[in-house]
């Protein structure tokens, strides 16, 4: 019987979790994003597009492949999500974000398309059309089926005028898994799963004079629990003298069910509205340094969530209206051209409405009380830098708080590492590293999660056309707290290991294939002991 309650106990805690997932954010409540956001918007400018620069250059892309194994793609079955913004569905829910952009789907081991340099004209397109044919172990309840998707890629832009123009960067494409006759990934097909690669943006820009416009539409769909998430913002950089400028935007978020009622199993109802302004006013030097202020403005307005207590239905009621603001100042110091080091700390405040206690409505769950008001600091250190033409890494690491709609918020300690340098000629090897401790005590019942993890890979060039790579990956987190049941202690852990192998097959300059295998290990809560394989083939024609 008390093994009973403890496996109802856990459920409830990966109901609780699952729920999370489903939150909906975006840039403008993590302070340490929303900062990398408006660097992003303001280096748009050419007057501000040293800021936007890469100091890790072409290593970029070799530190994204080193960590794919870890990144919660479609149809993998990583369990390295970052609690901090678990919330956060416009890109890969990655414990390594230093590399993100957020207006284009080429990050994260994403190979952006290669420019036409003899285009001169006003209108520049490139589009590639790639192909993966996957055998998945996973799918269909742990079956195991086919998994054929079919994805467009696209790199368009045109200038208007002189001092305005339009652009698109995107990938969008359908996924069709054999033997499964309902997929919930899409509102128009009960067979095709929607992919829209994160970033996949419309951006228009407009100079003029002293100020720098630019506005965006920008899509996210997290595809394996049917959510679309729209990102409608307009920003302007403004130049007060010649250093000093002030950065504003604003962002209208809107987040839907694009799935309908998740085949009848249980409600979703978790649209919601998240209407952000931030800003930005930065001093730059005439030296190597600059300062500044940030800080944002959130208003979360999640639709009314419906009690379902039909048999087998799981819905946990939510807080309502949320406020979520921080502020804070900056430097930001280039120790070298090659050396970046920025240091940011402020305030955060947030607030909910809602019942002012937990509700017991179900046996084994609670529906979460409104957190009290939080009022706490945050602080971000990040420092990229290229040691030489061979060598490069890059440090993150921080504390602040962020949305989570199960918990209504998170606050979250975090430290990333990553370093790649090329051992030998066509050898290039990979390590990265990651460390945090997520803390949910404010809701519900006291909560906390810490995890750590390790990625290796290593990739060699046989031939001018042929290369080979080979990549580890482990983890491992452990949950902590109080039982949903009787309130006994909780403390349970899970690890996993995967491994992957992959041969790169260039056929021309244009047409790349791949054939790779994945194999993820799952050992402890939640999980058991499952194993988990993918091997899949690949074929990207650009024309």
């Amino acid at each position: 019987m008390k093994h009973r309650l403890l496996k109802l106990s856990l459920l409830a805690l990966s109901l609780a979790l699952t729920t999370g997932e489903l939150a909906q954010a975006q840039s403008g409540i993590s302070p340490s994003m929303n900062s990398q956001f408006l660097n992003e918007l303001r280096a748009r400018s050419p007057k501000h597009a040293e800021e936007g620069r890469d100091e890790l250059g072409s290593d970029r892309l070799a530190l994204d492949k080193g960590r794919a194994l870890s990144r919660p793609e479609l149809f993998s079955s990583t369990n390295q999500e970052n609690q901090r913004l678990v919330g956060d569905i416009t890109g890969f829910n990655s414990q390594y974000q230093m590399g993100r952009k957020f207006l284009t789907p080429f990050y994260n081991g994403v190979v952006g398309l290669e420019d036409d340099v003899s285009n001169k004209s006003a209108f520049k397109s490139n589009f590639a059309l790639q192909q993966t044919f996957e055998y998945n172990s996973r799918v269909n309840f742990g079956k195991g089926g086919v998994i054929f998707s079919p994805m467009v890629l696209a790199d368009v832009s045109y200038q208007i005028s002189p001092n305005q123009s339009l652009s698109f960067k995107g990938g969008i494409g359908l996924s069709w898994i054999s033997g499964n006759d309902h997929i919930d990934g899409s509102y128009f097909s009960d067979e095709f799963l929607l992919n829209v690669l994160p970033g996949t943006s419309l951006v228009y820009y407009l100079e003029l004079g002293a100020l720098h416009v630019t506005a965006y539409d920008r899509v996210s769909v997290k595809q394996f629990v049917g959510m679309l998430q729209n990102d409608l913002g307009i920003a302007g950089t403004l130049e007060l003298t010649e250093q000093l400028s002030w950065t504003v935007n604003y962002n209208f978020s809107k987040t839907y069910d694009i799935d309908g009622n998740y085949g009848g199993r249980y409600s979703r109802g978790f649209n919601a509205d998240i209407h952000t302004v931030s800003s930005m006013l930065a001093f730059q030097s005439k030296g190597s340094w600059s300062a500044g202020l940030e800080g944002s403005l959130n208003w979360y307005r999640p639709e009314d969530n419906p009690t379902d207590l039909s048999p087998g239905g799981y819905i946990i009621p939510q807080a309502e209206d949320g406020f979520l603001a921080s502020a804070g100042a900056f430097v930001q110091i280039m120790i070298n051209k090659d050396t970046r080091l920025r240091v940011a700390a402020g305030y955060q405040h947030q607030s909910f409405d809602g019942p002012d206690q937990a509700i017991n409505f179900l046996p084994f769950l609670y529906a979460p009380a409104t957190s009290p008001d939080i009022n706490q600091p945050y602080y971000s250190v990040s420092l990229s830098q290229k040691i030489s033409e061979s060598l490069s890494h890059e440090l993150s690491l921080g504390y602040e708080t962020n949305l989570q709609r199960a918990f209504n918020i998170v606050s979250a300690h975090f430290i990333n590492y990553g370093i790649t340098s090329q051992v030998w000629k066509g050898g290039q090897l990979t390590g990265s590293a990651y460390y945090e401790y997520a803390d949910y005590a404010e809701a519900v019942y006291p909560l906390d999660l810490t995890s750590y993890g390790l990625d290796l890979h290593f990739s060699q060039r046989l031939t001018d056309k042929l290369s080979a790579s080979a990549a580890y990956s482990f983890s491992y987190g452990r949950y902590k707290g109080l039982s949903t049941f009787d309130y006994s202690p909780l403390n349970v852990n899970y690890r996993q290991n995967m491994a992957g192998l992959s041969l790169d097959y260039a056929i021309s300059t244009k047409t790349l294939a791949q054939l790779s295998w994945q194999g993820f290990y799952n050992n402890g809560a939640f999980q058991g002991t499952t194993d988990h394989h993918r091997v899949a083939l690949s074929l990207r024609v650009q024309f």
